[in-house]
């Protein structure tokens, strides 16, 4: 991503307040992508609903329509997570031996990969969750499915376009196309939600595909093929296992708690039939979620400024034979720039949380929320936060290409909050939401050490271990 990163640097280099909110402000955008501002949108349509849905009971639609949705966000997501990270390394890998005309013909093999295995896996599925559901309402359902994988895909490739104030301009096109929708077919319940959330995430891919396409090169004189699986195509021993099944994992994590919620009796219903949601606990994440996006925002910053630049200088160093003085130099300069960030996202972030904080009960009546939720909300910001701090150590892992780090840690994101958050609903009410933020909290400070020492040792390996 080093081109939206150049591109970053510039505007933040005008030195006035709007080049500070520009920057920022387009960090959020780019580093939240589908998964925060889905989530916006959901906010932003049930609060509508409310007002002006004439047909049932508007509460219940929503419910049954946002349920269904986010189920279909978070298969798709951790579907999608086998292919995000191996995607996102060969990418990098092709650009770095300048080789940009092998990207778009293997993001549409990439594509075509996702959409038939996608078929395949949401078509039975659909079946299986809507029983008593048109047939209509599988078929979106399997579109939504479909379409959802390849936003992710397209994602990928997206925040790495130098054309980043119109990715901006897709996303809110994409998403305001969803709420535009929904207006309209609102009078159709459940079916119009979701056909809305298709219209908008089409909509988003294919401007996201337009703009991959004008941006990467489609034909060389070594290259005349359309469609590419090289990721794939003789590689299965070189695929890149680890990162994708730490893909898989970390989006089955996130992903976990919600779901034991969801199907643990009393706390948990049936929505619409196989698929539960639970009243108690996802209400107070949904909006801890939301919370997050300023540390989101300063971390995609500090990653592809400045820590980019340090790693790039460091690499430069001990290629091109810098000597020793240089390489420590620079190597010290890759340990401050993590320090700064993570020192960053924990300052802001923790002072925008003691902001939501403090207006949490007016909030909670806004949005017409039983203040009975608040204790499980505020332990939920805490939670999301560490999560922040634990994905940006992730990030910087797998930047140092330390796979093996990387899948030991989100596999024990998975069986950790699992464990615990099972522990946490047996102790009782009191304790919902612990075992998330006792998770991340262990695991953040785990990362954070096993990243110290690989920094400390980065010299070494990388000349002794050759």
């Amino acid at each position: 991503m080093a081109g939206i990163g150049f591109e970053l640097k510039q505007i933040i280099r005008e030195k006035s307040i709007t080049s500070v909110f520009k920057t920022f402000g387009y960090s959020a955008v780019l580093s939240s992508g589908p998964w925060v501002i889905s989530m916006i949108i959901i906010l932003g349509i049930g609060l509508t609903s409310v007002y002006l849905s004439s047909t049932g009971d508007p509460h219940e639609i929503m419910l049954k329509a946002s349920v269904t949705y986010v189920s279909a966000l978070a298969l798709s997501s951790i579907f999608t997570g086998f292919f995000q990270l191996p995607f996102t390394r060969f990418v990098a890998d092709r650009i770095y031996e300048k080789k940009e005309y092998l990207i778009l013909p293997n993001f549409i093999g990439t594509l075509s990969v996702t959409v038939l295995l996608g078929f395949l896996i949401s078509l039975p599925l659909a079946i299986f969750l809507f029983d008593t559901q048109s047939n209509l309402f599988v078929l979106l359902y399997v579109s939504l499915f479909i379409v959802l994988s390849c936003v992710w895909i397209a994602n990928i490739l997206a925040a790495s376009l130098k054309l980043y104030r119109l990715v901006i301009i897709f996303y809110l096109l994409g998403y305001g196309a969803i709420y535009g929708s929904f207006i309209f077919l609102r009078e159709y319940e459940v079916i119009g939600y979701l056909l809305s959330f298709l219209i908008g995430n089409t909509l988003l891919f294919v401007m996201l595909s337009l703009g991959i396409t004008y941006y990467y090169p489609a034909y060389s004189e070594t290259n005349k093929k359309f469609i590419r699986l090289d990721m794939f195509q003789n590689r299965f021993e070189k695929f890149y296992w680890k990162l994708a099944l730490s893909g898989v994992f970390y989006n089955i994590a996130i992903w976990i708690d919600k779901a034991i919620f969801w199907f643990t009796p009393i706390i948990g219903y049936a929505v619409i039939d196989k698929l539960h949601a639970s009243m108690v606990y996802d209400f107070p994440i949904f909006l801890a979620y939301l919370s997050i996006i300023p540390g989101m925002a300063i971390f995609f910053f500090r990653l592809e400024v400045d820590f980019a630049d340090a790693y790039d200088r460091f690499y430069r160093a001990v290629n091109r034979h810098g000597t020793l003085e240089q390489i420590k130099k620079y190597k010290q300069g890759m340990i401050d720039a993590v320090t700064r960030s993570i020192q960053e996202v924990l300052f802001v972030q923790g002072m925008f949380n003691l902001l939501l904080f403090l207006s949490a009960e007016s909030l909670f009546e806004l949005l017409m929320l039983p203040k009975l939720y608040l204790p499980l909300f505020y332990v939920d910001v805490i939670g999301v936060q560490l999560q922040l701090g634990f994905m940006s150590i992730l990030a910087y892992l797998y930047y140092l290409d330390r796979q093996k780090e990387a899948l030991i840690y989100t596999l024990s994101f998975v069986l950790l909050n699992a464990l615990l958050t099972w522990i946490s609903i047996q102790l009782g009410p009191y304790f919902y939401g612990y075992g998330f933020s006792v998770t991340l909290l262990i695991l953040f400070v785990a990362s954070i050490y096993t990243l110290n020492n690989i920094l400390q040792e980065l010299d070494y390996k990388t000349f002794m271990l050759q």
